[in-house]
């Protein structure tokens, strides 16, 4: 069991400490929470990050404030606790790894297990070897391995303990690309399995969007932005932010096909029916990314060019063209947006003008996965099914987080990451289809937000994580349940007896009418999810966890229960 009681409380740090140092000096004064899973600090030298993680790791002790993890206390300067090192149960791995030259990569992992039983050791190291894939290495000295699996190994020794949180202070910045790519991956899937929380501390912009949930950029001890990476790092109002972005463009997709014989996959650009190659990455087809192309590394051709080597070929038109000195930024529309950077010099007498058609050439390794993004799985995940995905279920999945958000007196934005949420799938999606123009219509006429949505299919992964399934019809759960039994306990009918998939009900009025339909199961479906007595303190949980942001905003009256089955 990895971590402590409580440990999905997080880690809740506020502390402050007089900085100094031949850079800079300032007051940390700082406050936060970090869940489990991955809260990235980004900032200049001498902002504070390492302090942060020296003072939540023991080794500096600040002047006021509290540590906590979960419902334990590792500091607290008014009870005057201070628990060392060894006690608070957190790993830390430095810049320099510290691996000790005289002992094997195996005892190196093994050295924080001296006081476990050898048959418990010896579980702990096969199984952590084998999740950074370095089993084979385990005789070898740290002198006979490579840099990168040298910090495989350090990695493996800090989570093989299996402490309440991990602390990284730029564990990768002396790696190269490929070499760091593939142990992001590994230290990814890791923590998706046990979620405690990582406080990573990096400058490289690629890591913050491959490993980053959460982002925290610090500026003279005090926390500027805070918040998801996409939402944070290129904000335009902050030019140091944008800078550490790198990427101009950021689009949705979903990975709709994997060629495994030329090392890549396929996406499609949300809303659109472009497809885009990028190098094949450990995804699912049906997962929806972000994919980040650098502003120079697109190519304009007015006519379509002959011989090309592997590229992504797509036809647009000239939005807007915007000279910036030695360069030249063009916006082209192809039903998404790209920009493009071009030296100045090249454009000719000619230039390039608005509504020109010109053919973007994008090659393929100029296309990075920055961000997968995945269902994670909440307290409480409810998925509603239907066969398309396109109307029925995500009306469902819009309106049932629109009730969630109301009792909780929440804004129906924060829905994402509310503890109880709504997704939606499909049984047979064309996946990545946007919501219907009708379905769109129904939500605004009931005053819902309309949700940004791509459509996708139920799969083992998303069934075994839902805490309840909800079919539209009693074939839809026939089919869920004989498709995966393990969940077949969970799922059932929205409406028992109603068949809410009809073809007829595609016009607005009739999802209008389906709309209201689903309003009253799901009203009184809450009553069971939510019941009095739970409103008031996961209102106060997500309150605290920085979802609010509407304050006072009174729940509506419960109605009686409703058993589903």
């Amino acid at each position: 069991m990895y971590g402590e009681p409580g440990v999905d409380d997080g880690l809740n740090v506020h502390l402050q400490k007089r900085y100094r140092s031949e850079a800079s000096s300032f007051h940390l004064d700082i406050d936060f929470t970090a869940r489990p899973g991955v809260t990235i600090f980004l900032g200049h030298s001498g902002a504070g990050k390492s302090t942060i993680l020296r003072c939540i790791a023991g080794l500096s002790t600040p002047e006021a404030g509290r540590i906590a993890i979960g419902n334990r206390t590792l500091f607290d300067a008014d009870r005057r606790i201070n628990l060392g090192p060894a006690e608070r149960k957190i790993a830390f791995v430095f810049q320099d790894l510290a691996l000790f030259p005289h002992l094997t990569v195996e005892r190196n992992v093994a050295y924080g297990l001296r006081k476990l039983p050898s048959a418990e050791q010896e579980h702990r190291i096969g199984t952590i070897l084998e999740s950074f894939h370095i089993r084979h290495l385990r005789k070898r000295l740290p002198r006979e391995i490579s840099g990168g699996e040298q910090q495989r190994v350090a990695l493996a020794r800090s989570l093989v303990t299996e402490p309440s949180a991990l602390l990284l202070d730029e564990p990768l910045s002396s790696l190269d690309i490929h070499t760091k790519a593939d142990i992001i991956e590994d230290l990814r899937a890791w923590n998706e399995a046990r979620r405690i929380p990582m406080l990573y501390v990096t400058h490289n912009h690629e890591e913050v969007f491959a490993l980053g949930e959460r982002v925290i950029v610090l500026e003279q001890g005090r926390i500027a932005a805070e918040g998801a990476p996409l939402e944070v790092v290129p904000t335009p109002r902050r030019g140091a932010m944008a800078q550490i972005a790198g990427f101009e463009n950021v689009l949705e997709a979903m990975v709709i096909d994997i060629h495994d014989d030329q090392a890549a996959m396929v996406c499609r650009l949300a809303g659109t029916a472009i497809k885009i190659h990028t190098p094949l990455t450990k995804v699912e087809v049906g997962t929806q990314v972000y994919i980040g192309i650098r502003a120079d590394e697109i190519l304009l051709a007015g006519t379509l060019p002959k011989m090309i080597g592997p590229c992504n070929l797509i036809r647009a038109r000239v939005k807007q063209v915007k000279q910036m000195g030695m360069r030249t930024e063009v916006r082209m529309d192809c039903g998404a947006e790209f920009r493009i950077h071009l030296p100045t010099a090249t454009l000719g007498a000619s230039g390039i003008n608005v509504s020109d058609e010109a053919w973007m050439l994008i090659g393929t390794h100029s296309c990075h996965l920055i961000q997968s993004r995945r269902v994670r799985p909440p307290q409480r995940l409810l998925v509603f099914v239907c066969n398309g995905n396109t109307s029925h279920s995500p009306l469902a999945q819009a309106i049932c987080n629109k009730e969630i958000a109301l009792r909780l007196g929440l804004p129906p934005s924060a829905s994402a990451a509310m503890s109880l949420c709504a997704v939606s799938a499909g049984l047979s999606a064309n996946l990545g289809d946007a919501l219907t123009e009708s379905a769109q219509q129904a939500l605004e006429r009931m005053d819902i937000p309309v949700p940004s949505h791509q459509s996708q299919n139920l799969n083992a992964g998303l069934a075994a994580r839902a805490e309840f399934i909800f079919c539209m019809t009693d074939s839809q759960r026939k089919i869920v349940r004989r498709l995966f039994p393990e969940a077949a306990s969970k799922t059932f009918c929205l409406l028992p007896g109603i068949h809410l998939d009809q073809p007829g009900e595609q016009t607005p009025e009739g999802l209008l009418l389906l709309g209201q339909q689903i309003y009253e199961a799901t009203y009184h479906l809450m009553d069971t999810l939510i019941p009095p007595s739970e409103i008031a303190q996961l209102a106060e949980a997500e309150q605290q966890s920085g979802v609010g942001g509407q304050q006072g905003k009174a729940p509506l009256a419960l109605g009686t229960r409703q058993q589903n089955d």
